[in-house]
């Protein structure tokens, strides 16, 4: 993959003839087992955060890699008209109004679900 180009280009040496994808079925229960005891041992932990994303590079960027500025943007409201509940593919009166700073990617976007507790 993508990354074992990388390690190889930096001259890492290594035994290639043993590199294995994590989610390999021969692997992916031991995989989730690691995960789960370091859960347990609170070494792991699910959270919210910013993901950088690189649609050049098409990954992750760790936070060490990336230049912070402050730039002046602009929110843009849609409103998502809502569906009723008793008969499929008809309007409500409802809207469910979505503010986002990227407008172009409003025209995929397929549905809006929403958690009925929040």
């Amino acid at each position: 993959g993508a990354i074992t180009s990388q390690l190889r280009s930096l001259g890492a040496s290594a035994d290639w003839t043993r590199e294995r994808f994590t989610m390999d079925p021969a692997l992916s229960v031991g995989v989730s087992e690691a995960f789960v005891r370091l859960h347990e041992k609170g070494l792991v932990y699910r959270g919210t955060y910013m993901v950088n994303w690189s649609p050049g590079l098409m990954t992750a960027v760790s936070d060490l890699e990336v230049e912070y500025s402050e730039e002046e943007g602009k929110l843009y409201y849609f409103k998502y008209v809502v569906e009723d509940e008793e008969e499929e593919g008809k309007a409500t009166e409802e809207f469910l109004a979505v503010a986002t700073t990227r407008p172009e990617t409003i025209f995929g976007d397929t549905a809006v679900c929403v958690n009925p507790e929040d």
